[in-house]
């Protein structure tokens, strides 16, 4: 992994900050995007991970952050971006962020002359934070490190406010990772046409549109049924869109699409002001 990983030498502490979805959502995520996948990008799935399907595969980056000397992976799994200000506008981590992370991926997954170690490697990685780009709290603020500072009751259990988005709202529909995608995969066309479309950073900033919806709190920070019913809307829709996408930029790589030259422009520009 030693070219796909290139991002820092320096192994960084753990922050709390880059947990993401639980392993429910990210394999609600995976599991949706495995069945929008073409015959071609399937079968360039199997020649890279085997039997293991997108949802299997979408744990993997949480996984391997249990070995001290993967530490520095952890900036790849969100980006701070303060209110009123863009991706551009923030001090940016040397270490990486989720849109750089993404678009490096994407870069090993498009290079021909990648080994099949790499690509595996990027096209887990790719899985992963494909879904945490559309966690709101992943486009989330320093100040608050993402939600982690923000303490508040989930019924009886203190807790804090990313918890609550990565797992606890999800695990409360107390439906398995299938059973929820069965629920969520389907689009309408206006849906499907309006969500394949747009970039990493366009994505982001829809994540970082939602902030005031997670924000919007109870006196007291006690959270139930009420915050759930508000909010449930927000997660199925980002869930949805994230596998639906998930599979479109895979689609698009496996077919050997070409990025229009504004991606480009745009990755350009991102590699030189990291």
């Amino acid at each position: 992994m030693k070219k796909l990983l290139l991002c820092s030498l320096l192994v960084i502490a753990y922050t709390p900050n880059a947990f993401s979805w639980g392993k429910t959502g990210h394999r609600i995520v995976g599991e949706i995007a495995q069945r929008n996948l073409s015959a071609k990008t399937l079968k360039a799935i199997h020649e890279l991970a085997g039997e293991e399907d997108l949802s299997r595969l979408s744990t993997w980056s949480d996984e391997i952050r249990s070995d001290p000397k993967m530490g520095f992976t952890t900036p790849w799994h969100y980006v701070s971006i303060p209110t009123g200000k863009t991706y551009f506008e923030q001090k940016r981590s040397k270490e990486g962020d989720i849109i750089e992370a993404l678009y490096r991926f994407q870069d090993t997954l498009l290079d021909p002359k990648e080994t099949k170690e790499h690509k595996l490697d990027a096209l887990r990685f790719m899985i992963h934070m494909t879904g945490d780009l559309h966690q709101p709290l992943h486009v989330g603020l320093a100040e608050d490190r993402g939600g982690n500072s923000i303490r508040v009751k989930w019924f009886k259990t203190e807790t804090n406010l990313h918890t609550i988005w990565d797992e606890e709202l999800i695990d409360f529909e107390k439906l398995s990772f299938t059973e929820y995608a069965n629920y969520l995969n389907h689009f309408s066309k206006d849906d499907k046409k309006d969500w394949e479309k747009g970039t990493f950073m366009n994505w982001a900033q829809e994540s970082q549109d939602l902030r005031p919806k997670v924000y919007d709190l109870p006196e007291g920070g006690s959270l139930s049924y009420e915050y759930s019913y508000k909010v449930k809307p927000v997660i199925e829709q980002r869930l949805k869109q994230a596998g639906l996408r998930l599979a479109y930029v895979l689609n698009k790589i496996f077919n050997q699409e070409k990025l229009p030259k504004d991606e480009i422009d745009l990755i350009k520009k991102i590699k030189e002001n990291i």
